[in-house]
């Protein structure tokens, strides 16, 4: 009857306090139990005080506790059941609520909500259509030089500059108006001087938006 009473007190003991008492027994602190272990402090004190949330997934938990377990001498397979039976608890309290009742949610597609759907679809892509114009319009064109690159030396006295833009703009190169394709590629021989040579390539939209480039390369002939 003794025996059954002292298993009984002793059963009711949190995983904490058993740890606890395991580690009082040993004459250790937790700063001593964390360099014993390699386990960080942190997560020795989270098991000790039964705040699961601060502790890491199980797989990783469990090896901690079970260092702690072999360092302070405890019965392992005891005190690891006994740990996940509290983390169960903690993390899922309504598998052990009688009054938890279970609603299934149903989700019905009405025309309703399709025809919300189509609009507000519709409503979203004239908005980005909106938006992307406007962007386009007012910002300034696109302009790129593929080639030359600049400060490139050029051994005669001309140099094809190729390069393109946006479709729909004014190009021209050195105030000369460049013919471009549907697509804004261009591409266009201009006189060169020997020395120092600056281009400039400029393209200019329908709102008066301008991007402009300054190409310098060196005639040597």
């Amino acid at each position: 009857m003794a025996n059954f009473f002292q298993k009984k007190i002793y059963s009711e003991k949190t995983l904490g306090e058993r740890l606890k008492s395991l580690r009082r027994r040993k004459r250790l602190s937790l700063e001593q139990a964390e360099e014993e272990t390699k386990v960080r402090l942190k997560y020795l004190s989270a098991l000790e005080k039964g705040e699961y949330s601060r502790l890491p997934a199980d797989v990783f938990a469990i090896g901690f506790l079970v260092k702690y377990i072999e360092l302070l001498g405890g019965p392992k397979e005891d005190l690891i059941l006994l740990y996940k039976q509290e983390r169960s608890k903690v993390e899922r309290p309504e598998l052990f609520s009688p009054q938890t009742q279970f609603k299934e949610r149903r989700f019905f597609l009405t025309p309703k909500l399709i025809f919300l759907g189509i609009l507000f679809l519709a409503i979203a892509g004239l908005v980005g259509y909106i938006f992307y114009a406007v962007k386009n319009f007012t910002s300034p064109p696109n302009l790129e030089i593929t080639s030359p690159s600049t400060e490139s030396v050029i051994r005669q006295d001309k140099v094809e500059i190729i390069g393109k833009t946006d479709e729909g703009v004014t190009l021209t190169i050195n105030d000369q108006v460049v013919l471009i394709d549907d697509k804004g590629n261009f591409n266009q021989v201009a006189k060169l001087q020997p020395g120092l040579n600056s281009i400039e390539i400029k393209a200019v939209n329908r709102l008066k938006k301008e991007k402009v480039l300054i190409l310098k390369v060196l005639g040597e002939f």
